[in-house]
């Protein structure tokens, strides 16, 4: 490892979410590796850190502002989780999660996971399993892989899911998963920059089904499990609900004489003058700083830096954001019909609901809930029909009751409500976003010191926010001039 340098290193982080909190402590963790003397500064708008990771607690019931938890595929998540000292808070999620539903043609179904269970199923007609089978005979496109270089090559989700699998395992699976995932209409996303997976996938192989063969009979071969193969893993969360992670993280930057964070700081301008960069919020300036990263969602960090580059500026303005409505609605157990052992129900496009879906939480996290109780999360809005968001909170939850009632048995009023809104809940890949991307990344290189980061860009996850905040330290850290540890020597 390097020696101390005189010179003391200040970066600053813009956002105080889980993606800037994340990056100041690894930026912490790997300057202590390199020897480095550096300080982080974090600039947080809300009254506390944390921004859409937060937990809600009143009268027994335990409800979840942004994320319901996530999957343990991510080594660069597990890592912060043992270097905060969190993994014996980790709550997995109940095996009845497995089961996942769908509503299709106004009924309740259960969605196969058998190859046989899902020729038997209502859920497609006949010709809909014929086209679906019929994946292997479709062949690859010669273009795939090139949507950051050549945006006419990006295609929606919709338009892939029609090419490969047909028109109804579209309507009725892609759709309402996208829409579980993104809050997203699959006519408007991006596959290569929603789903790059799939794009590997067929550009790899050849098409989904062959993919899938070729990497079933490599893991028999070598006997790894289904996550090293692909998106997979176990959904989990702290007892404390996801607020306890961005908790432990702003404590942990608290406690450490080289971070500050301040909170209540609205970023109104980032500026950068001989070298160093300033950063002016509501009633005062900050800086001077080596580096500023941009942790901040799309839309405001086109704000702060409209100034240091009004194309970039523009770019960032351009990323759209779904909003979304999260209807918390808990009742007595025996005021529910239906056995509700399972993750959730999804809600296709085609059935014409106002309802996005409804996750089964007290299902899924049973200590969520008081006693005799089942919670209910479900969602309304989305990028396809944002005007369920003019609705006060009295019709929202009469709407969205009304839907539910017949579909899981439901008797009486709730006995909690909460509802959430989200006004720009989750960034929108829309075409051309990968080629966006590109010229951003263009762009910031111009800006020396300057780093956008979170889950506007490549990944939405939290998963995702935490892997891109190991990166981005190491990227801000090398071009600083600092050796760089991996993560096995900085954890």
């Amino acid at each position: 490892m390097s020696s101390t340098i005189e010179q003391q290193i200040r970066v600053a982080v813009v956002g105080g979410g889980v993606a800037g909190l994340a990056t100041a402590v690894n930026l912490l963790d790997r300057a202590t590796a390199a020897g480095l003397d550096l300080k982080v500064t974090v600039l947080e708008k809300g009254a506390n850190p944390g921004g859409n990771l937060q937990t809600i607690r009143q009268d027994g019931w335990q409800l979840e502002w942004g994320p319901n938890g996530f999957l343990d595929n991510e080594p660069a998540t597990l890592r912060l989780v043992d270097r905060l000292g969190l993994r014996d808070d980790l709550v997995r999620s109940s095996d009845v999660t497995r089961r996942r539903f769908l509503l299709v043609d106004g009924r309740v179904q259960e969605i196969p996971t058998a190859p046989l269970a899902f020729l038997r199923t209502r859920m497609l007609p006949l010709g809909g399993k014929l086209r679906l089978a019929g994946e292997l005979l479709v062949p690859p496109r010669r273009d795939l892989g090139r949507a950051a270089a050549d945006p006419s090559t990006d295609e929606t989700i919709a338009d892939f899911g029609r090419r490969r699998l047909g028109r109804a395992f579209t309507e009725v699976m892609l759709d309402p998963m996208v829409k579980g995932i993104f809050g997203g209409d699959a006519e408007q996303l991006s596959l290569a920059a929603a789903f790059p997976r799939m794009v590997e996938l067929e550009r790899d192989h050849g098409g989904l089904f062959k993919a899938m063969f070729k990497l079933a009979r490599e893991r028999k071969k070598t006997k790894k499990s289904m996550t090293d193969a692909g998106p997979s893993g176990t959904l989990h969360s702290f007892r404390g609900g996801m607020g306890q992670l961005v908790d432990t993280l702003a404590e942990t930057l608290q406690s450490d004489p080289r971070a500050e964070v301040i909170t209540a700081a609205d970023v109104q301008q980032i500026g950068r003058q001989d070298g160093q960069w300033t950063i002016t919020t509501a009633d005062r300036s900050h800086g001077p700083f080596d580096a500023v990263i941009e942790a901040a969602p799309a839309h405001a960090a086109a704000r702060h830096l409209a100034g240091v580059d009004a194309r970039l500026g523009e770019l960032l303005g351009r990323i759209p954001y779904a909003p979304m409505a999260v209807i918390a609605l808990g009742f007595r157990r025996e005021a529910v019909g239906h056995d509700l052992e399972g993750f959730g129900l999804l809600v296709p496009s085609r059935e014409r609901r106002e309802l996005l879906g409804a996750l089964w939480t007290s299902s899924i996290f049973g200590d969520r809930v008081p006693p005799g109780h089942v919670l209910l999360r479900c969602m309304a809005g989305g990028a396809a029909n944002p005007g369920v968001m003019e609705l006060d909170d009295e019709a929202m939850t009469n709407l969205i009751l009304g839907e539910l009632r017949s579909l899981l048995q439901i008797k009486g009023a709730p006995e909690m409500v909460k509802i959430i809104r989200h006004e720009r809940a989750i960034a929108q890949y829309v075409p051309g976003h990968l080629a966006r991307l590109a010229e951003m990344d263009t762009l910031c290189a111009a800006h020396p010191g300057l780093y956008l980061t979170g889950s506007s860009y490549h990944g939405i996850s939290v998963n995702y926010c935490l892997k891109e905040a190991e990166l981005t330290a190491d990227k801000v850290l090398s071009t600083l001039g600092a050796p760089v540890a991996g993560p096995a020597e900085v954890n």
